[in-house]
């Protein structure tokens, strides 16, 4: 039998069997996202075929796929199966006695290369139709809310971009997101205004950037939007659960062959704000724990290079204000803490690995914060950071 997006003892069983084998599918979508066509045989298993996953927000995902282009069957044309705005998606199984499938991502294709019989396709997230990678949604006059004729909910906002018409009586995104239930009543607290030129993922960039916020496209073409806890984050992300546990010195695990350190990581960050009454209110946030090797006791304070964060928070009270730029500033420390201490290695390829998600490694904590998937190898790489190094405000003062 085939199973979907099952995580169970028979597929955990599955992975490690040795007569147990990777598979791959590709399927051809309309703009609403049904299958109108399903590519296995024809994936080139000579040629390279990565996807890449990186933790940020926006676009997440990219890929390069090579396929046995036999007849120019594959050959991006507009009756074909890959032509502009054309989407796809990918999914990866471990196929023994029942095959457990797992998404990969739903991909735009963006363009082509064609040597030797085969064609190796390019792709973007579906963040890049909303971000102007694809030259698509742009804000043609200016566009603002006001806050002051009434409520606007963030979820409303959201929903209301994706379903803006890209020229051609579709919408942006016809796929309902997944949004933190916060947000349904959250109440937009500061005008947004975007300029003619601008496109219109921007607002749901900015309002990630309002609300300390996490928005991009899950591996099953969803676009998510939640919030990203602040306090005490290692203890949050040990709470989640292992993604994956790698033993103890796994053979299968080796170095990455090209591992980097840079030795000038972020350690600080300060956001700031004003009000109407031109109040200036701001709050840094500092790596203070204990067991990261570049907490501020140990390596002094070191800010990005543009040491002061502005954002806007409206009208509002010096308690909201404040709280605001907290959260923020803890958010982008985060980002900035987790970066710098990451570290890289290979292993086999796992189908349902995911970035912001915790894996036993080294007997630690680890958060992986990207990944490359090489699908001709059938094996991944994979970057972390120990969750012990990461910002708390709990183990040493000022």
């Amino acid at each position: 039998m085939e199973y979907y997006n099952i995580i169970n003892q028979a597929y955990l069983d599955a992975v490690g069997k040795p007569d147990s084998r990777i598979v791959y599918k590709l399927q051809p979508l309309d703009h609403w996202e049904n299958a109108v066509g399903e590519i296995t045989a024809d994936i080139d298993g000579s040629t390279s075929s990565t996807i890449s996953v990186n933790a940020q927000n926006g676009v997440r995902r990219g890929c390069s796929l090579s396929l046995i282009n036999e007849n120019d069957k594959y050959t991006p044309s507009r009756d074909g199966y890959f032509w502009y705005n054309r989407k796809f998606r990918i999914a990866a199984g471990i196929e023994g006695a029942d095959t457990y499938w797992h998404p990969q991502g739903v991909f735009i294709c963006t363009g082509s290369e064609e040597s030797g019989g085969t064609v190796t396709l390019k792709g973007t997230d579906k963040f890049g139709i909303l971000s102007g990678e694809l030259n698509v949604g742009k804000c043609t006059k200016e566009f603002s809310t006001d806050i002051g004729s009434g409520d606007i909910y963030v979820a409303e906002i959201i929903r209301m971009t994706l379903m803006r018409d890209m020229g051609n009586g579709m919408p942006l995104d016809p796929i309902q997101p997944q949004i933190d239930p916060y947000f349904e009543t959250a109440k937009l607290y500061a005008d947004m205004t975007l300029s003619v030129g601008q496109y219109y993922g921007e607002i749901i960039i900015t309002l990630a950037n309002m609300y300390g916020a996490d928005t991009y496209y899950d591996p099953d073409g969803r676009l998510i939007f939640r919030r990203k806890a602040t306090y005490n984050i290692p203890s949050w992300y040990c709470h989640q659960g292992y993604l994956w546990r790698f033993p103890e010195n796994d053979p299968n695990i080796f170095a990455g062959a090209a591992v980097s350190r840079s030795l000038d990581g972020i350690n600080a960050v300060t956001v700031s704000t004003d009000n109407a009454n031109g109040e200036i209110f701001s709050y840094t946030a500092k790596n203070r724990n204990a067991e990261s090797p570049i907490n501020v006791k140990a390596i002094g304070e070191r800010y990005p290079d543009d040491p002061v964060v502005y954002i806007s928070v409206g009208d509002t009270t010096r308690e909201t204000a404040e709280e605001k730029c907290r959260q923020y500033a803890e958010y982008l420390l985060l980002q900035s803490t987790s970066n710098s201490v990451a570290e890289t290695f290979t292993s086999p390829f796992v189908p349902h690995f995911d970035v912001d998600r915790v894996i036993a490694y080294k007997d630690s904590d680890y958060l992986i914060k990207s990944l490359t998937l090489d699908l001709t190898a059938k094996r991944m790489q994979v970057r972390a950071c120990n969750v012990a190094f990461l910002p708390s405000n709990q183990n040493i003062s000022e």
